[in-house]
């Protein structure tokens, strides 16, 4: 697995004028925008460029060659989660490091725990959606898997705008007092009770999704 690891390493350096780009543009956005966003963008793009490693190992029968090697289906698919887990926390990192420095550079008023608390609810959310682009990516490889996860979020805003609507007629019948004293009592959870719940959920989905993927990448032929 180190191999395979320093082989996805290598990939992304060659991609390191990416990085600085990303770097420089979230920076900008960050003055214009809550300074939050440059988590999310760096989590976001670290999570893309991680996945994009397997369009390179896909590219010209280069998944074949791999096999070829003291490698199996079973390893390569237990790296890619090993590498999208590391490329999620280094880039969530570098994210909260960016963010800080905006900050700094604008002068706020900042309470640091208070900035890492709400930041490490990120991670789980990012780790949820690399469980889902993985097993799809490692399906149905990189292209397909893009168009998939393009109707999937089309799905999921569907049913958010859907949920939106019943919630806001249950608003307005008799179960409103209801609804409203079970909204006060979920808003009353403490916030780390709520990310520590986030993590664990996020990480059995991981774990699951990993399952899947190596089942996926068994039934393949090279």
């Amino acid at each position: 697995m180190s191999g395979l690891l320093e082989k996805d390493v290598l990939i992304l350096v060659k991609q390191k004028k990416l990085f600085i780009i990303y770097l420089a543009s979230a920076l900008m956005l960050s003055f214009a925008m809550d300074s939050s966003f440059v988590v999310t963008y760096f989590t976001m793009i670290g999570s893309l460029l991680v996945l994009s490693t397997i369009s390179y190992d896909s590219f010209d029968n280069g998944l074949p060659f791999l096999m070829s090697l003291p490698v199996n289906a079973r390893t390569y698919a237990r790296e890619k989660f090993a590498f999208s887990l590391i490329g999620l926390v280094f880039s969530w990192a570098a994210g909260v490091a960016a963010q800080f420095i905006s900050m700094f550079l604008q002068q706020k008023s900042f309470d640091a725990l208070d900035v890492l608390g709400m930041d490490l609810a990120f991670i789980p959310v990012f780790l949820v959606i690399v469980s889902i682009m993985l097993p799809i990516n490692l399906k149905y490889g990189a292209d397909k898997g893009r168009i998939i996860m393009i109707i999937l979020i089309a799905i999921g805003m569907a049913i958010g705008l859907l949920g939106k609507k019943v919630l806001t007629s249950l608003l307005q019948d008799g179960s409103k007092i209801e609804l409203e004293y079970l909204i006060a009592k979920l808003a009353a959870i403490p916030q780390n009770v709520i990310v520590l719940v986030g993590f664990g959920v996020s990480i059995l989905i991981f774990v699951i999704a990993m399952m899947i993927s190596i089942g996926i990448m068994d039934k393949k032929e090279f």
